[in-house]
C-alpha cells in the first residue's frame, strides 16, 4: 500500500526538464518503502484541467523510501498555453495518486522563446482582472493600480519598467526604495500575466 509522507515542492527547472520528489510509506506500519521499484505515471496539467503531458516510467525508492524523477522533455513546454497557467503535477504510483501539487516555475528557457519583447504600443492603457483590479499603464513611465470594494475604492502610484515581455511595478512613494519590485506582469498573447506570490493570473483590455 502506499503512502505521500511528503509531496515535496522540489520542482526544480533545469532546461527544458522538472526535477520532482516524493516519499513513500508503508500505509499499514508508517514505514518508509525503501529500496522498491513501482511503476510511476506523472501528468501536467493546466489550469483549465486539461493534461498537456503525461509519461509513465519506472522508478525506485532511496534508502529513505524518496522517489526522484526527471519528467520531461525538450518539447514539453514547447507549445503549451501560458495563459492557462498556474501549472499542476500529478502522480501515481502502481495506479495509486500519491499527491496533486501546483507547479510554482516551469523551466525558463522555455518560457522565454514564448515572451518576445513587447512595443509599448501592446501593453499602454487600462487591464482588468475579475473586475476588482484594474491597472493602468501610462505613457510616460507610471502606473495606476485601483482596486473596487464594495464600499470604496483604492489607489495606488507606482513607477514601471519594462525588460522584454516582463513589466515590474517599483514604489512611487518617497520613502519607497526604487530597487524593490512590487509587482511583475508578463505580457503574452495579448494578455497581462499577473504574477502574484508564485501564482499567475490572467488581465485582459
Amino acid at each position: 500500500m502506499l503512502a505521500m509522507l511528503c509531496f515535496l515542492a522540489c520542482i526544480m527547472c533545469a532546461k527544458a526538464q522538472i526535477g520532482y520528489q516524493v516519499s513513500l510509506l508503508n500505509t499499514a506500519t508508517g514505514e518508509a518503502r525503501a529500496n522498491e521499484t513501482v511503476t510511476v505515471t506523472v501528468s501536467l496539467s493546466n489550469s483549465a484541467g486539461e493534461i498537456f503531458y503525461s509519461e509513465t516510467k519506472q522508478s525506485t525508492t532511496n534508502d529513505f523510501g524518496v522517489l526522484s524523477l526527471t519528467i520531461g522533455n525538450a518539447d514539453t513546454f514547447k507549445s503549451v498555453d501560458l495563459s492557462k497557467m498556474p501549472f499542476y503535477i500529478e502522480v501515481t504510483a502502481n495506479g495509486v495518486m500519491i499527491g496533486k501539487s501546483q507547479m510554482l516555475s516551469v523551466p525558463v528557457a522555455e518560457v522565454a522563446k514564448q515572451m518576445a519583447p513587447i512595443n509599448k504600443s501592446l501593453y499602454i492603457g487600462k487591464w482588468r482582472y475579475k473586475s476588482s483590479d484594474e491597472v493602468d499603464f501610462n505613457e510616460d513611465g507610471t502606473a495606476t493600480i485601483t482596486t473596487y470594494y464594495p464600499e470604496h475604492t483604492e489607489t495606488e502610484q507606482y513607477f514601471y519598467k519594462v525588460d522584454g515581455a516582463n513589466i515590474y511595478l517599483i514604489g512611487a512613494g518617497e520613502y519607497d526604495d526604487p530597487n524593490i519590485i512590487r509587482m511583475m506582469f508578463k505580457y503574452y498573447n495579448g494578455s497581462l500575466l499577473w504574477d502574484e506570490s508564485s501564482s499567475l493570473h490572467v488581465l485582459e483590455r
